[in-house]
């Protein structure tokens, strides 16, 4: 059973498999590295970013959000059971679901995360609120453990081949062409 409930949603909509069980499937499918292996963060902007390239948006759920508060402890692990704040799922049923395993995967492969001694001593003093959103990019509260993953994004251009994860607007975003 994970750690929010996502086993009732599973019985839910009859669906009996675990996800520990298909974790290195698709961790070796979407090249996925766990935050742990990579070296240590020290800054919220690196913590940020090391969850943002841990969530894969999957299709279908275009406009799905989901909210977590959780805590972390000096050495980068969680401290107890992350806390469900805030569900909208769009799609259907399967959709929903997919959301929800996607955002509890990201949490998975990133956690626990190796970060330095100074960041450490911030993360033990730090409650995180952290939303996954399947839209584009809009204003959002980004400072310091208030973070917001938005799902990627084409390029201005419209193809896909450059397509890159969206920033909040308040950045200028990259150009290519």
């Amino acid at each position: 059973m994970t750690w929010f409930g996502l086993r009732a949603l599973r019985i839910k909509l009859g669906i009996h498999t675990g996800l520990t069980a298909v974790l290195p499937l698709v961790v070796g499918l979407f090249g996925m590295v766990p935050a742990r292996a990579q070296g240590a963060v020290d800054n919220w902007a690196d913590f940020r970013k090391r969850l943002e390239n841990c969530w894969q948006v999957p299709s279908g759920t275009e406009g799905s959000l989901i909210a977590f508060r959780f805590g972390l402890n000096k050495a980068g692990a969680l401290r107890g059971k992350p806390l469900v704040t805030a569900r909208r799922l769009t799609g259907d049923a399967d959709a929903q679901m997919r959301f929800v395993e996607a955002a509890t995967l990201a949490l998975d492969t990133c956690l626990p995360m190796r970060v330095t001694p100074s960041f450490g001593a911030i993360l033990g003093e730090s409650p995180i609120r952290l939303r996954f959103i399947n839209t584009k990019p809009s204003a959002a509260y980004q400072i310091n453990s208030n973070i917001t993953i938005f799902a990627p994004q084409p390029c201005r251009c419209g193809c896909r081949q450059h397509s890159k994860r969206a920033r909040p607007p308040f950045r200028r975003p990259p150009s290519f062409h």
